[in-house]
């Protein structure tokens, strides 16, 4: 309730500061910036109380019951704010506000306040989806303990990736706002394009710091040898920064070319409306079966393509109003100067940003006309690959012709780590790749390395396990995460870096061996190795008088001895988890994994020993990645490359 509370006065706030910025007579501006400090306060302190419910397992609230736990490390209880879809739309709502509370401090014109009213319209759009998928709705019963954060996300790369994507989002709402504010006051001015530039060169930067945050976690984390998959949801960060990169160069030209004017308010409006129609996609449902990351349906996916539909529309219908009173003119003189080459390699990056559109647009195109479908990869690779070579070839051309005249530091670092980017990104896809069987302590040789590889080691906890290689002589470790039942939650390859590349490492997991079997008390059960006898059973109750723990007593014997044993299953809200009980010295190990509601019958599992599991080949991909470091450099050489470019003038 009180996060509810807390959202409703953001988004007063919001519409207070965007009909108070539309008074233009109005004779003080500190009502404007009153109402901007309350909605920014109000959105604070909603994230610090969502932190607050994370923090005291306040598992009532349906959110933090589906995202956090109470031996959730803390560093991933930060995390979890932003895990799902709801925390995800409040840490949006968050940077927006923030910068909100930024844009204020400048009133001193017109169009500073058309500008705030217009960031603040979009404000509350953002609140109200914040609303409709509240992260503070009550769940349906307050377990004990929550699901959890989804072992794929207990990593420091995706912890971060999501934060440095969103503010990239909320930033790229600034330039749009200086757009149509500008436009609806003054369109010929051209005193938005300065501020416009820094910050979009800050989004930009963001944004494309994110999108590497991502790749980078993709390559590490899911073991599948890329990290760039042209998946829906990773095109749709991936279009607006294509179109980030155009509205920076527009916004350039525009200052000596006010022709370009036109252009570059439309950039601005395409790009922030990307972003709202990438978040559409993302979280409508439209891409579950398309994409590992999107989110599965809900009901406000068509309330984020009214809020697309009112800034693209809304926006171009501006734009073409005011269109007669925009500077007329030749935005370029001759083919051979340097405006026409800019204004060439933008119209090559549109032409890479739109069948990347159409690629991770076709589910939802082909829903309209049929079943839904997707293209494959290669359906972007051949329509990518000679727009990258062209926009290559354009950038050392500009460089040779102009010598990096009326280009700052920040901007030359940035254009040559896009050269060497896109270098890097087709040097590391010529490397080989070969899947072989691996028998333990037996080197083989492939792809030019000498690989050994050396078995399975568990952690003392049990909580993980690591496939161990020798490469070249040196040790690397493919990890996997473990469930508490010792099922595999996540998996991270084995990586050898070295200046020469990357040799990538990812194992299959291993295949148990299991034996299942249903067991009547006080009845004999025979198995492959062994009989058993479940004798007694006993459940133990949490203060709701829901079942707590199941334990089993069972007498094992091989023949020769017997033993007697107390598998358990710890009770949770999606079944329940079990740890394997070794028999004979380890030389099988027995999971109890169901009882009847009479407790007349129990399930069990029988394990291979660990030491058979440590000892199994296994099948291993094996790739490598010529000079990928290259790429890993290149991406943040662009951030910071761009983010150095603010301070030009």
């Amino acid at each position: 309730m009180t996060g509810n509370i807390l959202l409703a006065l953001t988004l007063a706030s919001s519409m207070a500061v965007t009909m108070l910025s539309s008074i233009l007579k109005m004779p003080s501006d500190k009502y404007i910036r009153w109402s901007a400090i309350v909605s920014a306060a109000a959105t604070v302190l909603a994230s610090l109380h969502l932190w607050q419910l994370i923090f005291a397992d306040d598992f009532s609230i349906a959110y933090v019951m589906s995202y956090s736990s109470r031996e959730l490390p803390t560093v991933y209880k930060i995390s979890a704010f932003w895990a799902g879809q709801q925390g995800s739309f409040l840490l949006w709502l968050l940077f927006h506000a923030t910068a909100g509370l930024l844009l204020s401090r400048s009133l001193d014109r017109p169009i500073d306040r058309s500008t705030l009213a217009v960031y603040y319209f979009l404000q509350s759009m953002l609140t109200v989806l914040v609303l409709i998928k509240s992260p503070f709705e009550l769940s349906d019963a307050t377990p004990y303990d929550g699901v959890g954060l989804n072992p794929l996300l207990q990593d420091f790369w995706m912890a971060i990736h999501p934060p440095i994507i969103f503010l990239g989002y909320s930033l790229l709402a600034v330039p749009i706002s200086m757009s149509v504010g500008t436009l609806l006051i003054d369109p010929k001015s051209t005193s938005w394009l300065e501020p416009a530039r820094r910050w979009t060169l800050i989004a930009w930067s963001m944004l494309g710091a994110g999108i590497f945050v991502g790749g980078y976690w993709a390559y590490k984390v899911l073991g599948w040898g890329g990290y760039w998959g042209w998946d829906p949801v990773e095109n749709s960060s991936l279009v607006p920064w294509l179109l980030s990169a155009v509205l920076l160069h527009l916004i350039n030209l525009s200052k000596a070319r006010p022709p370009v004017l036109v252009a570059a308010h439309a950039a601005a409006i395409c790009t922030y409306s990307l972003v709202i129609y990438g978040t559409f996609l993302t979280r409508s449902g439209l891409l579950g079966d398309f994409s590992v990351h999107s989110f599965a349906g809900t009901s406000i996916g068509l309330t984020i393509a009214v809020v697309n539909a009112i800034v693209l529309i809304g926006g171009l219908a501006i734009l073409t109003l005011k269109a007669k009173a925009l500077p007329e003119g030749q935005m370029y003189r001759s083919f051979g100067e340097r405006a026409f080459m800019i204004l060439l390699g933008m119209l090559v990056m549109v032409f890479v940003a739109v069948p990347v559109w159409i690629g991770m647009s076709m589910p939802l195109l082909s829903q309209l006309v049929g079943a839904p479908a997707a293209v494959d990869t290669s359906f972007y690779v051949r329509t990518t690959s000679p727009l990258g070579a062209a926009i290559a070839a354009l950038i050392i051309a500009t460089f040779i012709k102009y010598k990096f005249k009326s280009m700052s530091l920040g901007g030359v670092i940035t254009h040559v780590a896009v050269l060497t980017g896109l270098l890097s990104i087709v040097l590391s896809s010529s490397g080989g790749a070969e899947t072989k069987e691996l028998m333990p302590n037996v080197e083989t040789e492939l792809l030019g390395h000498a690989i050994v590889y050396e078995g399975q080691r568990f952690t003392k906890g049990g909580d993980e396990k690591f496939y161990v290689y020798s490469v070249d002589g040196r040790e690397v470790r493919a990890l996997t995460k473990l469930r508490s039942n010792g099922e595999d939650a996540a998996r991270e390859p084995a990586i050898l870096r070295t200046m020469s590349g990357d040799v990538y490492l990812a194992p299959t997991p291993y295949e148990l061996e299991v034996e299942e079997m249903i067991i009547n008390r006080k009845r004999m059960a025979m198995g492959a190795d062994f009989s058993f006898i479940f004798r007694d059973s006993t459940v133990e109750y949490d203060v709701l008088g829901m079942p707590k723990v199941v334990r089993a007593e069972l007498t094992v014997t091989d023949g020769d001895r017997v033993e007697t044993i107390e598998p358990t299953i710890n009770v949770t809200r999606d079944g329940g988890t079990s740890d394997p009980v070794d028999v004979f010295d380890g030389r099988k190990r027995i999971r109890l994994t169901g009882i009847s509601d009479d407790e007349q019958r129990i399930r069990i599992e029988i394990l291979p020993s660990v030491e058979a599991i440590e000892s199994a080949p296994v099948i291993t991909n094996v790739s490598t990645k010529p000079l990928i470091w290259l790429l890993w450099l290149s991406a943040a050489a662009i951030s910071v490359g761009t983010l150095a470019a603010v301070k030009r003038r």
